[in-house]
């Protein structure tokens, strides 16, 4: 741990500037962003539905078929509209109670397209949001 601490804070004699901050920019890995970082994180982001929405995204949210896969539940039925395994494409795609709300939503935003798949729902929101609200993007289109 010697040599992991010593990386870290080197040389510096100055440790005014030793923080928080300046550590986790020290000790975390930089990588390239994804495409959808900003559907997810963005000023005045509510935090409880990004990271439900990374979760979504990434394929890990808790859903029937990923819980039976541990044993979790035997179950994989879904369990809004009784058809079809719960898995996060059925609950945000497929679903036929879920086309219904999806089809109610986008009305009631002035689109009368049909809603998409898990992936062009994805590609569509990063084509036409650009980290704006859909509601924003709409009134500039009119």
């Amino acid at each position: 741990m010697r040599s992991g601490t010593r990386r870290v804070f080197g040389s510096s004699s100055n440790w005014d500037q030793i923080n928080a901050r300046w550590i986790w920019d020290n000790i975390r890995n930089r990588c390239e962003k994804v495409c959808w970082h900003r559907l997810v994180w963005f000023p005045g982001h509510i935090p409880k539905f990004s990271l439900i929405s990374w979760m979504e995204i990434l394929d890990r949210l808790p859903t029937k078929d990923r819980l039976s896969r541990f044993g979790v539940v035997t179950d994989r039925g879904c369990g809004m509209c009784s058809s079809g395994l719960e898995s996060r494409d059925h609950l945000f795609s497929d679903c036929a109670y879920t086309k219904e709300i999806w089809t109610a939503i986008l009305l009631s935003c002035g689109l009368s397209q049909a809603p998409l798949d898990w992936n062009g729902s994805l590609q569509w929101l990063l084509l036409n949001l650009k980290g704006k609200s859909l509601l924003v993007h709409i009134l500039k289109l009119a």
